[in-house]
């Protein structure tokens, strides 16, 4: 679970970068340097976990799990402007960021040792 986890989100994460970078603005949300760079670097370890083998898939499922359930629970509580500007948080990017840490923790503290 946790390697389908860490190369799919590191697929979709690294294409969301590219992309990006590319256009400003895609399916109504707004990108920047700083979060488009963010989501290449998640998409592009995301994807190395993912084919470095279990253990390493689980290690990215529950870091990326932590720090993206992280994000959104401080952009719901509306961090200083700032970083909300930095970030480009919104209330969609919070609910994207919240289900994709939930799924990471999911995917990276289900099962025991030897699932993947």
């Amino acid at each position: 679970m946790a390697r389908t986890y860490a190369v799919l989100v590191g697929i979709v994460l690294a294409l969301v970068g590219v992309l990006g970078f590319v256009k400003t603005e895609l399916f109504g949300l707004h990108f920047n340097t700083t979060h488009n760079a963010v989501h290449l670097l998640s998409g592009i370890i995301g994807v190395g976990a993912g084919m470095s083998g279990a253990g390493a898939s689980r290690v990215f499922a529950r870091v990326f799990g932590v720090i993206y359930t992280l994000v959104a629970i401080a952009g719901f509580a509306g961090v200083p402007a700032v970083l909300s500007t930095i970030l480009n948080l919104s209330l969609e990017y919070n609910a994207i960021h919240l289900a994709v840490g939930l799924l990471g923790l999911l995917a990276g503290f289900a099962g025991d040792s030897s699932t993947a």
